[in-house]
């Protein structure tokens, strides 16, 4: 191993799912092996950032700083700055230069440049396309350079190597030699003329296929023009926090193998978990929760990143073993068992009556019982024995309701083992569709513990069943008919139950 990339490692599991050289990147190596010399473009190129829209960082500053129209103000300086630029007779701006437009804000100007500064340092990290081409190039002992048409300083782009361990070269940027590649490409002469190198024996690799290719090429410079290949798509109407958590695949995009399942849940299922959390979170405050109780299975994942935050969103939260068909056994009694039956029958077509019990955990009674009830092993449940496994689950109804109290007091356990107490505004979180059961669980608890409940959901579907539930149920959802219209609500239900891989399907709530 050579001094020069003896302090980068690429990350932990790229190798397995990096995959075949690219052949984009075959023709580079073929390109460097004859170019004396090699300019590599920063932005993009060797180091990408974790936002799909470089300016989603102003909007990030402005809500750090509360200050809410950071964002246009931030465009308007460097907009103005471009133009004292052109008075001044000069060729580039400078971050000094936007912020010396600015106009007086409630904080110093300079409090502000410094953390842009220090954010965009953040947000920057090595392309894990081209790193290891830079660091071999670089080994290699041929010259190689940074280039960038960039307002930020020289020391910045210094730093950014440092940080990653990456080896130190020759820096080339507009805004300290001002000379840009976009206009007439005067930077790539200035580059050519300190190394001591003939322009046609330099190569230059850029994503901008106008300054990094065109105008390179037009000063005699050998081109490689390269194109990210994992760079997510700009979501429309996308929010700086989107834009943030879809970027970020950049910088892991060599433990997540393409097209995968892990990909989709890193761009799509993780944001929708971290934004889902961030609601019910405010959700909680405004309702004055004291216990927020993440629901078996769909929680799982939101109790997780609930207990990785530093500071937690909520008073006191857990997640919480139950289900619908276990809290409608423990709401079951002898005065309202009729009433349940159909439950105890939905989704039975095709099983052995006896297995009908068992799988709400009652023992059946002996096969000469069964066969006496005309529900033997050669029995399948259907629609033409739904009066007579009516008539049966009645008689051994005794049996059934051992198993609802043993349900029922193990919920009354369960609880107070949680810190749960009469009186608290306890919270079910849920994925959706329906409410069915954070009703089960209230008619369960209505005769053990005297409970606030609220149901919140990341979906509410508009269907009858939901709607009327609302009516006496309080539950609320990110997404529901008061935050979109009820075409987009449709789509997104049928969308989600099609996926069927992050959410249940609507009616199985």
């Amino acid at each position: 191993m050579t001094p020069h990339n003896q302090h980068f490692k690429p990350e932990p599991g790229s190798e397995s799912v990096a995959g075949p050289a690219l052949p984009h990147l075959i023709l580079m190596r073929q390109r460097i092996a004859v170019a004396a010399a090699v300019s590599f473009d920063f932005f993009d190129t060797l180091f990408v950032r974790s936002l799909l829209d470089p300016e989603d960082l102003f909007s990030i500053i402005g809500k750090r700083f509360r200050i809410a129209s950071f964002a246009a103000m931030r465009r308007a300086a460097q907009s103005e700055a471009f133009r004292r630029m052109h008075q001044a007779g000069r060729r580039e701006i400078t971050l000094e230069g936007i912020y010396a437009c600015f106009d007086a804000l409630s904080l110093p100007v300079a409090e502000l440049m410094q953390a842009e500064y220090e954010m965009e340092l953040s947000l920057v990290h090595p392309n894990a396309e081209l790193v290891e081409l830079f660091v071999e190039t670089v080994g290699s002992g041929k010259a190689v350079v940074l280039t960038s048409d960039m307002y930020l300083p020289g020391r910045f782009f210094a730093e950014a190597l440092a940080r990653h361990g990456l080896p130190a070269v020759p820096i080339f940027v507009s805004s300290d030699k001002n000379a840009t590649k976009r206009d007439s490409g005067e930077l790539f002469d200035i580059v050519a003329t300190e190394l001591g190198i003939a322009h046609e024996h330099i190569l230059h690799i850029g994503d901008n296929f106008e300054s990094d290719v065109r105008k390179a090429g037009a000063k005699g410079l050998s081109t490689a023009y390269y194109r990210e290949i994992r760079r997510p798509e700009k979501l429309r109407d996308s929010t700086p926090e989107a834009s943030l958590a879809r970027a970020l695949l950049r910088k892991h995009s060599r433990q997540i193998p393409h097209n995968s399942f892990q990909e989709l849940g890193f761009l799509y299922g993780g944001p929708a978990a971290v934004g889902f959390l961030d609601w019910i979170s405010e959700q909680a405050k405004r309702d004055n929760v004291d216990h927020v109780l993440f629901l078996a299975r769909d929680g799982y994942i939101l109790n997780r990143i609930a207990q990785s935050h530093l500071k937690s969103p909520f008073i006191k939260f857990d997640y919480f073993l139950g289900s619908r068909v276990v809290f409608t056994l423990a709401a079951m009694n002898e005065r309202n068992f009729t009433e349940f039956l159909p439950f105890l029958l939905s989704g039975a077509d095709g099983l052995a009556p006896h297995e009908l019990l068992k799988r709400i955990g009652v023992h059946p009674p002996s096969l000469k019982v069964m066969e006496d009830f005309g529900l033997g092993d050669d029995v399948s449940v259907g629609p033409d024995r739904l009066a007579q496994l009516r008539a049966f689950l009645y008689a051994y109804r005794w049996e059934i309701l051992k198993v609802c109290r043993r349900n029922r007091r193990a919920l009354f356990v369960y609880l107070h083992a949680l810190g749960i107490r009469p009186g608290n505004r306890v919270a079910l979180v849920d994925i959706g569709w329906n409410g069915t059961t954070q009703d089960a669980f209230e008619q369960a608890i209505s005769d053990l513990m005297a409970l606030d409940v609220f149901g919140y959901y990341f979906c509410l579907a508009d269907t009858p069943e939901c709607l009327r539930r609302r009516r006496t149920r309080r539950m609320s959802s990110l997404i529901s008919t008061s935050s979109c219209s009820l075409r987009w609500l449709s789509e997104f239900t049928q969308i989600a139950w099609a996926a069927n891989c992050f959410f249940p399907h609507p009616t199985h709530r």
